[in-house]
């Protein structure tokens, strides 16, 4: 049996800005943490336990990778009060430990044959087996020079000259009998205070070289280069021809989201205007936007929840989750996140101070909700004005015909939110109307006369003062209605508020659910003030169309003698 040790104490930032903004172990690759990618390579070797060490930060780290459920592993987390490094967690965590430990860097990517590297730790019988690879070209410290006997014989920070030199990748194979021999509570970084210890002490330290692919992350290169890497890994696994990119592969390039044609992947809950150009290898996560004539290049990263407004141009770039890119803005080769472009060459930072350009989707969507909907606010109150005689008729009508109670609440639902634990749901409210009909479907004194002229949803202006609608939108449906709508495709109506009017009322009939959802999913992927505008003013002559029609079907028919 082994089980596996992750160093997740995020002790040293060695990424800023990006390690300014999450935990180096949750720093995304193709919108996945990196730490996702060790703990996918222990599951597919077939180790179930794994260990992960925390100290600081350990909050959003525990919140994303939980019991390990989701990965078919079993994760324990081990607290540590200090900053011990990785050899010092280890001793910490030594109680746990009772068979071959597997120590593996969680801000890094070891893409070792684990199979391989235990098989060749336990032939050789050595206490502890250090996994090292060729040295990399930003690899700083520490290095490893082997003997002819395949054996580590120094630790050096400069690599001599005509020496058999490996980089140490900080994983390594160690038995619990080597754990005990490492001092509590105190600081111990295994590749320059325990390996230079067992050496000098005649205990034989077993060198593994692998020849996967390797990236220490210790420049934004680096945290560029793997995101190209494993995007075009899994391009070429779909097809060998592909001769772009990178050269370096990796064996399991598992990426999120739906193979929608080759190189090309997208998440769930997506909207994605149908005039965007796009090329291969792309990755779009969960539910993200992208507006119309948008062009998104090859080795582009687009992260969940991200908003790419109108005309904008990514080229390989990676764009962190909950990012939003606006209108004509080009971004080639770049890392952004909201308020922030990094380019991974020069490490040169650009803060970004107008949202509008790159911010946070939350905050602009807020920004422009709450001014969206103060102006409805504003127009429905001056339509109200406007229409207060009418109001007032139809009002004292609808009491004259009730009894004195002439509103009636309707179950309706609206836009799709986002719960605290992260989860979707449709927002139920109440839509108000003049009440017209007994509660068996007759209609009441003046109720069929306000019905046939629609003057029966007057009061859905109320409905929009309260924020509930808006004056253009999507239809607002029943509960019964909502769960008919289980397509993918269907689900995006919800992204948008209903209205009081809207392309399911300007072209779509209302007894057809299929054509409203039609209708209310394209208007979806393509609404624009001008359209709603546009829908705004041609709402009174569909208006008048249908009344007019409403009336010559209730007029009763003559009979020729």
């Amino acid at each position: 049996m082994t089980i596996a040790f992750i160093i997740a104490t995020a002790e040293e930032r060695r990424l800023p800005p990006l390690t300014d903004v999450v935990p180096d172990v949750l720093l995304p690759i193709v919108d996945r943490p990196v730490m996702a990618t060790t703990i996918e390579i222990l599951a597919r070797a077939g180790i179930k336990r794994i260990l992960i060490a925390l100290h600081e930060q350990s909050a959003p780290i525990t919140a994303m990778f939980g019991g390990g459920r989701r990965w078919g592993v079993d994760i324990e987390y081990v607290s540590l009060h200090e900053a011990w490094a990785d050899g010092g967690a280890l001793r910490w965590a030594a109680p746990l430990i009772h068979e071959t430990c597997l120590v593996m860097p969680g801000n890094a990517i070891v893409d070792v044959a684990i199979e391989a590297a235990l098989d060749y730790h336990r032939r050789h019988g050595a206490l502890l087996t250090a996994i090292t690879h060729q040295t990399h070209q930003h690899q700083a410290t520490p290095y490893a020079v082997v003997a002819a006997d395949g054996q580590i014989n120094t630790v050096v920070e400069t690599p001599p000259t005509g020496a058999d030199v490996v980089a140490l990748t900080g994983a390594y194979i160690v038995e619990p009998a080597l754990i005990e021999q490492i001092p509590l509570r105190s600081r111990c970084v295994i590749a320059t205070d325990l390996l230079p210890r067992l050496i000098a002490g005649q205990a034989p330290v077993q060198n593994f070289t692998f020849s996967g692919y390797w990236n220490p992350l210790t420049t934004l290169t680096d945290y560029y280069a793997a995101q190209q890497v494993f995007l075009y890994s899994a391009y070429r696994a779909l097809d060998p021809g592909v001769t772009d990119g990178p050269a370096d592969t990796v064996r399991y390039p598992s990426l999120s989201g739906r193979k929608i044609t080759p190189g090309i992947w997208v998440g769930r809950n997506d909207s994605i205007h149908p005039s965007v150009r796009i090329a291969p290898p792309l990755y779009i996560g969960d539910n993200c936007w992208i507006g119309r004539e948008v062009e998104l290049g090859p080795g582009t990263v687009i992260g969940s929840g991200c908003m790419v407004d109108d005309e904008a141009t990514v080229t390989a770039s990676i764009v962190w989750s909950d990012t939003y890119v606006g209108q004509l803005v080009n971004l080639n080769q770049r890392i952004v996140y909201p308020g922030m472009i990094v380019d991974p060459d020069t490490g040169e930072q650009t803060a970004i101070v107008d949202a509008f350009l790159i911010g946070r989707v939350s905050a602009v969507t807020a920004s422009v909700g709450r001014f969206a909907g103060l102006l409805n606010r504003l127009a429905a109150l001056l339509l109200l004005i406007l229409l207060s005689p009418l109001f007032v008729l139809t009002g004292i009508l609808a009491a004259f015909g009730s009894g004195g109670r002439p509103l009636v609440g309707i179950a309706r639902i609206g836009e799709r939110i986002i719960l605290p634990d992260g989860h979707m749901t449709l927002r139920p409210f109440t839509l108000w109307r003049w009440r017209t009909r007994h509660t068996d479907g007759r209609y009441r004194w003046f109720g069929r006369w306000l019905e046939t002229y629609e003057l029966h949803r007057l009061p859905e202006l109320l409905s929009v003062l309260r924020g509930d609608l808006q004056l253009v939108g999507v239809k607002p449906l029943t509960p019964n209605e909502a769960t008919l709508l289980q397509e993918e495709w269907q689900q995006r109506r919800h992204d948008v508020l209903p209205g009081v009017t809207g392309l399911w009322y300007i072209q779509a009939s209302s007894d057809d659910l299929d054509a409203v959802i039609i209708a209310d999913v394209y208007y979806s992927a393509t609404r624009s003030w001008r359209r709603d505008l546009d829908l705004l003013v041609r709402t009174p002559i569909v208006w008048l169309r249908r009344v007019t029609k409403a009336h010559q079907n209730a007029r009763p028919s003559l009979t020729t003698i």
